[in-house]
């Protein structure tokens, strides 16, 4: 149905919608009842396409607004940045009312209230608003509608691709001016380039980006005038749940609370696993697996084999460039095809700079002897999940060997926090991120303690009764802020494992048809 969803509002529609339909994503979406025989309406995506439709007519009917010279831009972020110190009360400095002046003249009005789109994975989230920001940049042409782009420069990143340029931005504004802080240029230079800004995906769970983020988005939509459109798996108040000094983290969730419209998705069905089901009977008897789950040995490398064959070229090692001048080996490469074991991608301290640039150079990426991932590999399965991110984002051919199901490959596992030495302040903190529901396989049980030294974090496979000692580094000594780290990475595997199942379907393009990204 995503799938179905995507190629519907990308290519020059002229079938006629059913129902009613008011705006261009609504129009796209209604058009699924004829695209696809499976599609049934969902009221809560077409809640959300009316939403994205409001959204759209905001920015087709605001009035021009004034262009800012670049360096109005940059001396408004960084007045309301930080504290403006001025030598006199009674006589400011000239310098001082000048950039006050321009400050409160150039202050950018927001064009509208951003959108914060949340639910849980396979509903539909990112299709929607990536439909949004495709039709905003090309418009969109179905029978005798004609719904123009708008003119306002609008971009999309996915979460982790957005961070890592914030991050190679600030390295690069060190460099040419290492005694200044480099935030308020970066923010200046991201309104100069978008005044709608598409993030999929969004999860804090770093203390650095942290504080980094809330000071750029801050910037962004309180003076800047940037609409601001993401999706979540979280509400904006679970952002960083458990984090480190979450509490200088918080006044960034009051403002996109103010400054979006918060639209929980409450869908109980994950389409990407439903679109599986429904594909599964429809696979030629000559393709490959994406998903090889054999107890061959032999015959799970004869599969893989073939899958590489298809990328052409010879076998060769091929280093890859990554973000801030690093780079990546690749010991099995070809013209379009990689070839890992799981170890050298998920063992070693890669992160989502260089799974991004794996994808980005390789049409198809393999990796054999893939394990089930549980608590016992903890900071594997982290990376692992972040891969899949990169992946999916990419619209790259993933291809998996392993001796486990897929249904299988992610076991949920418990994180427990339990002290020794009765310290009420840390047993009261723990207590506030206790989580136990149902839906969740992560829980905090505070017993005291008021370090990072007298507490132990467990982690259990769920429904196991052993348990071992964990930590972001080790697997011992873990602070009890930390455990939002954990948390994270059991809730990430409902979206891991659907985003695998719908990239192993046979409607995951292969590298000769790879989909267009928005």
């Amino acid at each position: 149905m995503l799938m179905a969803l995507q190629r519907a509002a990308k290519r020059n529609l002229t079938t006629k919608a059913t129902g009613v339909a008011t705006g261009p994503i609504s129009y796209a979406y209604k058009l699924l009842e004829k695209d696809i025989s499976s599609f049934n309406i969902d009221k809560q995506q077409l809640s959300l396409c009316s939403k994205l439709d409001e959204l759209y007519s905001s920015f087709k009917s605001s009035p021009k607004q004034a262009s800012v010279p670049d360096e109005h831009l940059e001396i408004v972020a960084r007045y309301h940045s930080t504290p403006q110190k001025n030598t006199s009360f009674f006589f400011p400095s000239a310098e001082h009312i000048k950039t006050m002046a321009i400050a409160k003249l150039y202050s950018r009005p927001s064009l509208s209230k951003g959108l914060y789109i949340h639910g849980s994975v396979g509903v539909g989230k990112s299709l929607l608003m990536d439909t949004f920001h495709s039709i905003c940049n090309k418009g969109l042409s179905i029978d005798d509608k004609s719904f123009p782009p708008i003119d306002l420069p609008c971009k999309r990143y996915h979460f982790h691709e957005f961070m890592i340029q914030i991050h190679e931005r600030i390295h690069e504004n060190k460099k040419i001016r290492p005694k200044e802080d480099p935030i308020p240029k970066i923010a200046a230079d991201i309104s100069k380039e978008a005044r709608i800004l598409c993030f999929d995906e969004m999860q804090i769970t770093d203390i650095a980006d942290a504080m980094i983020i809330k000071r750029i988005l801050t910037l962004l939509m309180d003076h800047l005038g940037v609409v601001v459109i993401t999706t979540s798996n979280r509400p904006p108040s679970g952002l960083y749940e458990g984090g480190i000094n979450r509490s200088v983290f918080l006044p960034l969730i009051d403002t996109m609370e103010k400054r979006m419209n918060v639209f929980d998705m409450n869908v109980d069905k994950d389409y990407r696993r439903e679109q599986l089901q429904y594909d599964s009977q429809k696979i030629e008897a000559d393709s490959l697996p994406a998903y090889v789950c054999v107890d061959s040995e032999s015959l799970r490398h004869s599969i893989l084999t073939q899958w590489f064959e298809r990328g052409g070229g010879e076998q060769r090692i091929e280093v890859i460039p990554v973000a801030m001048g690093r780079t990546v080996s690749v010991e099995k490469a070809n013209d379009s095809c990689a070839w890992f074991h799981f170890r050298s991608l998920c063992h070693e301290p890669l992160g989502a700079a260089d799974y991004i640039s794996i994808a980005s150079r390789f049409d198809t990426v393999i990796i054999d002897e893939v394990p089930q991932l549980n608590g016992q590999l903890y900071n594997e399965a982290k990376r692992f999940v972040v891969l899949i991110d990169a992946f999916y984002e990419a619209k790259t051919k993933l291809v998996l060997g392993t001796d486990v199901s897929r249904d299988n490959l992610f076991l949920g596992f418990d994180a427990i926090a339990e002290t020794q030495d009765g310290d009420e302040e840390i047993a009261a903190t723990v207590d506030k991120v206790k989580i136990n529901k149902e839906e969740d396989t992560t829980f905090v049980i505070g017993h005291g303690g008021s370090s990072s030294s007298a507490s132990t974090t467990m982690v259990r496979g769920k429904g196991g009764k052993e348990s071992m000692e964990w930590s972001a580094t080790g697997r011992i000594g873990v602070s009890l802020a930390q455990l939002s780290a954990v948390k994270e990475v059991s809730f990430s595997f409902k979206r891991a494992a659907s985003r695998l199942a719908e990239m192993s379907s046979s409607h995951w393009k292969s590298p000769q048809t790879k989909r267009a990204s928005y």
